[in-house]
């Protein structure tokens, strides 16, 4: 049940990109579909809270969490989704994956951890993947579909940042949530993010003098309401609940599901495709991951 609970969270991640494409294709402007996947996913967090009779330990965890969604959530939501309106939902899936060798290499600069020669061994195995992934070396044949990131300098930049950022706000996450149960912490950040996109989406429609987008209809009503619980509430109290069961570890390794999750929904349901060298840039930093995963520290 815990392996379960871990692989449906990255799957439930992996589904953000593609609702979020459905969510464009809807009318719905990037801090308005933000704005209503947080408005959906806040009040089912709390309700997961009250369910499971989980209470914040103190005030200043909670505030924290909050604090690290309105920042980090905020940030890296819009880093994901201008990535995403350039590279697509596969190649935003993999450059975001760029992650755990940022973590590594702000943790040694910043938080004085010492790492094993093997983890940085898989960092130059990361990078090799990036290197093969936005075709830097080695572009092999042209695929109708495939994207090149080195056509798009704008998407290639915020692709690399998204996964960049997204390692500051996992440090970030993590401090926030030392002493905290994980599932209080989940809903503060949610509800940090909800306080940050209320206000850019009713910023932007008073600025552009446009009104707030309806999730009115079949397709606009789907799409938010599949990033607020699918890609929202249901990997965060899956993943949590998942973790206790079967460990850091075991958690780190499975969610690295979520990458391949994303390959798969993207060229199934959006008919994007990789390049060979893609795909095997993809599959290095999978494995770096996966290698990372297993390497014990000093």
């Amino acid at each position: 049940m815990g392996q379960f609970l871990v692989i449906l969270s990255a799957f439930g991640f992996s589904t953000l990109g593609v609702f979020g494409k459905l969510a464009y294709e809807s009318g719905f402007t990037r801090d308005q579909m933000l704005y209503w996947r947080f408005l959906f996913a806040a009040p089912a967090m709390f309700l997961i809270l009250l369910l499971t009779k989980s209470s914040p330990r103190n005030a200043r965890s909670f505030f924290s969490a909050v604090l690290v969604g309105m920042i980090g959530i905020g940030v890296e939501a819009t880093l994901y989704f201008i990535t995403l309106e350039h590279l697509g939902v596969a190649l935003t899936a993999i450059l975001l994956y760029l992650y755990p060798a940022f973590v590594a290499v702000l943790s040694f600069l910043f938080l004085k951890e010492k790492h094993p020669w093997q983890k940085w061994a898989c960092i130059l195995l990361s990078l090799a993947g990036s290197i093969l992934t936005v075709g830097l070396f080695g572009g092999g044949e042209a695929v109708k579909g495939a994207v090149n990131p080195m056509a798009d300098p704008v998407g290639l930049f915020f692709g690399v940042a998204t996964g960049f950022w997204y390692a500051i706000y996992l440090l970030a996450g993590a401090r926030a949530s030392k002493d905290e149960n994980p599932l209080v912490v989940s809903t503060g950040i949610v509800l940090g993010a909800l306080v940050t996109f209320t206000a850019l989406a009713f910023w932007e429609a008073d600025q552009s003098h446009i009104q707030i987008t309806m999730p009115a209809g079949g397709k606009a009503l789907w799409s938010v309401l599949g990033m607020g619980i699918i890609a929202s509430v249901v990997p965060f109290a899956s993943l949590y609940t998942g973790m206790k069961k079967i460990g850091p570890v075991l958690t780190s390794i499975l969610s690295t599901l979520e990458l391949v999750f994303s390959i798969i929904l993207a060229a199934v349901l959006l008919g994007e495709k990789l390049t060979v060298m893609q795909g095997v840039g993809a599959s290095l930093i999978l494995l770096s991951v996966l290698l990372a995963s297993l390497i014990k520290r000093e």
